[in-house]
Order: C-alpha cells, then structure tokens, then sequence
C-alpha cells in the first residue's frame, strides 16, 4: 500500500507545517504516531503510517488486526512490498507508463510479471525434467483399483451361513433390505451395508478421516470376480461374522508421460519461479537491509470494536 504511505507522509509534511506556523511543539501523539517501527533503505515506516493502513480496514479486518501476530504480517507485508518497489526502481521499471499511473502495486506487478513469468513459461521446461520427474514420483500418476462392496455383521456363523443361504435363495430379501433389518453394523446398515469404495489395503476413498475397512473384508472384496458375487461367511473375530457382496469395481487407472506431461510442467515451472522470487527478496533484503522493531508496534492505537464483527460475505 505504498501510495497510502505516500499520502501518510504528505499529510504529516502538511501537519508539520502547520505545527511550525503555529510555533508549537509535537503532542505525545504526534510523537507517538512519528515512532519509526521499520527501515528499508532510506525508506521509513511509522507507527502512524501503520495505524492510518488498520483503520482503513473493515471493522471484520481490524478486529482480527488486533490480534499481534496479525498485525504483524501486516507489518511485514508492507516491508517486503518496499523490497519489491526498491528492487523494480532499480532496474528502471519506475518510468514504466503502468508504474506511472497505479504507481506500486502495478509496478511489482509488471516486474514479476517480466522478470519470472514470461522469463519462463511452464511450455519451456525441459523434457528431461518433466520425464525425470513422472519417473521418480509414480504414486503421483498411478489410481490403485478400488472395489465397492457391502455387508451384513452378525454375532455367530450361523446367523452368517443363514443370510447367505437368504440372499442365494430365489425370492431371498434383497441384500440392501436385509442389511437394514439384520445388521450389527451401525456405521453401514442404515445405508444396506455400503462400504463405499476403498483399496486394497482397505483404505476409504473419498471421506476423509474413515477409519480402514477390515482386512478380512477388504481381501475378500478384492478376490471377488465380478459385481453381484458373494462371499462365504468371514470371520472377522471377536464372535463377529460377515457376508460381503461385490458391488463395484474401479480398475488401476496409470496416466502416461504424455497424459501427466501438463500438469508436471505447469507444477515444475511454479516452483521455479517461487525458488526465483524467493532467492530476489533475498537478495533485496541483503543489499538494502530492512530493519523491524516490532516492539514499537506497541504503540499502536486500535479503535475499540463496536457491536459485534461479522465476517464479510465471500
């Protein structure tokens, strides 16, 4: 918010010509709102340039300013847009005609832009890297099978062997209905005993935070041959029993070079270009050497909350 800053120091330069003209001395809250709390070359940051940028924020926003460690990325932010504006001035982007109308922001931007974006293009990443990268993460472009299946959780083998004489039978119950009335299962059976997909090693796909499905039960879902099959009585112990029906199967699916080839470019080029801008504010924060007193910070005033915050609408 460089141009905010700017119009903050000019209204000070008013303030102190008019402090003069009156032949006054500074208020402690002049003198307060004049503590400078970072520097970045010949560039100051005060208290009063800080408090100015929080009440300029919506009541949601400053209360959350309010709360140091916010306050402080703030603070931060500001420095490293002046890294930014510091290093694009040297390079000449400053005569730039964006620069000249949106004055900051436009002129980081148009030096990112120009100096990592269009520098390097997700399209000129080199072949060997995009193939040294499908070939050393495969996990990455591999989706193991996974099977679908259901089942009905008795307390005996009995029970076990009579469902699956139940469901085998001609005019049986069908397998959802029976799940329903039977089933110990108090996850499953209100859904006729889905399991919903997972892996081989029972892993659920697509909730996050379900717990594995049962290696009994996974192994026999995979050695199933086709939708519809039933298993014999599984013996989970504890006393408890299944019968699993096969309701799904999604074969491995493996996508080529070819196919990955996009998306390993674009994920190559990403980190390239964060490495680059990473190694600039480096580079920007060695040669001008910016300097932050958090401690100073203390002296900011924040307006007290008035009524309750609600988040903005997104």
């Amino acid at each position: 918010m460089r141009w905010m800053s700017l119009v903050a120091l000019l209204l000070a330069g008013v303030l102190g010509v008019k402090v003069r003209a009156e032949d006054s001395p500074p208020s402690p809250d002049d003198a307060r709102r004049a503590t400078v709390f970072a520097t970045v070359g010949s560039r100051t940051f005060t208290v009063g340039e800080l408090e100015d940028l929080v009440h300029a924020r919506s009541p949601y926003a400053r209360q959350r300013l309010m709360q140091p460690a916010v306050l402080k990325k703030l603070a931060d932010d500001e420095v490293q847009n002046e890294l930014y504006f510091q290093g694009a001035e040297k390079l000449g982007f400053a005569d730039d005609p964006e620069v000249e109308k949106f004055v900051d922001q436009t002129m980081i931007q148009v030096f990112v832009r120009e100096d990592f974006e269009e520098a390097v293009t997700p399209a000129q990443v080199p072949e060997e890297a995009v193939a040294k990268y499908y070939e050393e993460n495969p996990e990455q472009f591999r989706r193991a099978e996974m099977r679908r299946a259901r089942h009905i959780l008795v307390a005996s083998e009995d029970e076990a062997k009579e469902i699956l004489s139940e469901l085998r039978a001609d005019k049986g119950t069908p397998f959802r209905a029976l799940a329903k009335l039977k089933s110990l299962d108090t996850e499953t059976k209100l859904r006729g005993g889905d399991l919903l997909y997972f892996t081989q090693d029972g892993t659920v796909v697509g909730k996050q935070g379900a717990a594995p499905i049962n290696p009994t039960l996974a192994k026999a879902a995979f050695e199933l041959k086709k939708t519809g099959d039933l298993s014999k009585p599984l013996d989970l112990g504890d006393g408890k029993w299944s019968v699993l029906e096969l309701t799904g199967i999604r074969p491995e699916k493996i996508q080529t070079l070819q196919q990955a080839d996009g998306a390993i470019r674009g994920k190559l080029w990403r980190e390239e270009r964060e490495a680059a801008l990473e190694k600039l504010i480096n580079d920007l924060r060695a040669e001008l050497k910016p300097e932050v007193y958090p401690e100073r910070m203390d002296a900011i005033v924040l307006p007290p909350p008035s009524g309750p915050i609600q988040p903005p609408n997104h």
